[in-house]
């Protein structure tokens, strides 16, 4: 309603003013054109009173004449002496002429007696009436004046003052009604093109286009239509890559927080608040969100820096990578957890330290017995023998450690990729090792049963010897029982012993590499440290678990679960 309002508005008033300014106009130029159609009739009729024999004096016969003329044309002769003295009026008799004022002030007539003529519009002071004047100089002696009184023109005035606001009425009223019909044809599409912005601005994707008569009208809809139909297109656009920025962000194992020059929350991802352990919410300052001190601090740290920037920061235990990129009027954090990075890096060094050492000891001793041996060609037989066999046993245990090495870095590169194509049958395996371990120190006993496991034969093997071995190195008593069954999709592998117990603090630590247990670094035959992580390893290959417990005979029982393989049947 308002806009119709406005539209009438802006149409009607400009027209209002324009046809009141018209009528003013030709109000004034009507009543000008009469004013001078009167003068002209004034000086007209004063030549023809020329042609009259005027005196000095008064003249009966001639003021008949003036009375006649004004009777009929309403106007007023008077002749005027050049002493002022009033000579003739068409409006009174000889009496009352008599006795009217003396006119030589009047200004018509000294403007006639000095230049021949002399038109005036004044109030008359003898008849009180608004008069128009005109004198003209008849001869040296005489001004001839006739006056019409202003009540024609007013009277004209008037009349045409009705006339014209009738008009001028009746036209506002007509324009009126045309305005009227004028702004609802035209605000009747504005109103819809502004509902139809309305709901283009409020991301109303179900809008209808209308048609209208207006070829003009109907061409701005088209060309709205258009923008309307390519934004639409375009947000629909930036929507499913906005989906799809999402998604790739949801699935990032990095953190990653964007936030405004005013460090407020304008996007983030899960794992982010994973990482940070803190619920951040769009729109609201990082540094509010969390009362944790711990957590303030990192932030305080992280948002402060202005440049961009690499820290690295550890928050609740885990060490992150902090990558800050500053932009004209954001900030982004990328989080990187390098925790296992730098863990693996720690064990990396631990190993080659742990190498390096369990190497140099069998090559100290093979270099020190061998130096001995050649800076004393006549050494005694015996002692010649016992370096021998010294520098034999170090290097076999060289020999026995690279190859546990090499085989752990083999497991370790196999990861998932592990595969079984032909069933281990428990029954050679159980043969196997019965006849390995004959005439040994101590009794092994080998149950198992006659069933094929999807099992590599290496595998199994190498589990069995280590933990048999381990058992004849550190075991007091003189029975090893080993057991291997099978249990659902599992194979489990159990070997037991006499004892000692192993504490259980360090039940767990036996099966990380190049560990030993204290009692065991004091006996004289002690192994390279990776026999039971290669068991470990292995276990973890099939998806299984290596664990240790004390058994009711005062020893160990090791016990060893494995997930079997068996090979995937290919598609005829």
């Amino acid at each position: 309603m308002r806009s119709l309002i406005k539209v009438f508005l802006i149409i009607y008033i400009p027209i209002a003013v324009m046809l009141g300014i018209t009528w003013n106009i030709t109000n004034k130029l009507t009543i000008q054109s009469a004013e001078k159609e009167l003068q002209s009739e004034m000086v007209s009729k004063a030549e023809i009173l020329k042609g009259y024999d005027l005196n000095t004096s008064f003249d009966q016969h001639i003021h008949d004449k003036f009375v006649t003329v004004s009777k009929n044309s309403k106007l007023r002769i008077t002749v005027i002496r050049k002493d002022g003295f009033v000579v003739d009026d068409s409006y009174y008799e000889q009496a009352q002429i008599a006795q009217m004022e003396n006119h030589s002030n009047r200004p018509e007539v000294r403007e006639a007696f000095e230049t021949g003529s002399g038109i005036v519009v004044r109030r008359s002071t003898t008849t009180e009436q608004g008069m128009y004047y005109y004198a003209a100089k008849y001869n040296n002696n005489l001004v001839v004046r006739i006056s019409y009184p202003m009540s024609y023109i007013e009277s004209l005035q008037s009349d045409m003052l009705k006339q014209n606001l009738t008009v001028y009425f009746v036209l506002i009223f007509m324009i009126g009604v045309v305005t009227i019909y004028l702004a609802r044809r035209i605000n009747s599409p504005i109103k819809h093109l502004s509902i139809i912005a309305d709901k283009i601005e409020a991301g109303d994707t179900q809008i209808y286009f209308p048609s209208f008569r207006d070829k003009t009208i109907t061409k701005l809809v088209s060309v709205i239509y258009r923008i309307y139909s390519s934004m639409n297109q375009k947000t629909k656009q930036l929507e499913q890559e906005k989906i799809k920025l999402n998604h790739i962000f949801s699935i990032l194992d990095e953190g990653i927080v964007l936030l405004d020059n005013k460090n407020n929350v304008k996007h983030y991802n899960d794992t982010a608040i994973e990482n940070l352990g803190v619920q951040l919410q769009h729109g609201k300052n990082v540094l509010t969100q969390t009362n944790n001190i711990a957590a303030l601090s990192f932030f305080s740290e992280v948002v402060s820096h202005n440049e961009d920037c690499r820290l690295q920061k550890e928050h609740k235990g885990k060490i992150y990578e902090i990558y800050v990129r500053v932009f004209e009027e954001e900030k982004l954090v990328v989080f990187f957890d390098i925790t296992e990075r730098a863990e693996y890096e720690n064990f990396k060094a631990e190993l080659i330290g742990n190498i390096t050492h369990e190497l140099k000891t069998p090559l100290a001793m093979i270099m020190g017995y061998s130096e001995t041996i050649m800076n004393d060609p006549e050494m005694d037989t015996e002692f010649h023998d016992k370096f021998i066999k010294i520098i034999y046993n170090s290097s076999n245990r060289l020999n026995i450690l690279i190859n546990d090495i090499l085989k752990l870095h083999k497991l370790e590169m196999l990861q998932d990729s592990i595969t079984v194509e032909e069933p281990t049958i428990l029954a050679d395996l159980r043969d196997e090792v019965a006849n390995y371990y004959t005439d040994r120190q101590k009794q092994v006993q080998v149950d198992t049963g006659n069933d094929e496991i999807f099992i590599n034969r290496e595998h199994i093997m190498s589990i069995i010897t280590n933990l048999i071995d381990n058992a004849m190195k550190y075991s007091t008593g003189d029975h090893i029982h080993l057991v291997v069954v099978k249990e659902d999709d599992y194979v489990v592998v159990k070997v037991e012993d006499h004892g000692p117990v192993i504490p259980v603090k360090e039940q767990e630590r036996i099966f990380e590499r190049f560990y030993t247990m204290d009692k065991a670094k004091n006996q004289k035959d002690t192994g390279t440290g990776l026999g039971l992580s290669i068991v470990k390893h292995i276990a973890t290959l099939y998806r299984g678990n290596a664990k240790v417990i004390n058994n009711q005979k005062g020893g160990n029982t090791f016990i060893i679960k494995l997930k079997e393989k068996p090979p995937i049947e290919e598609e005829s």
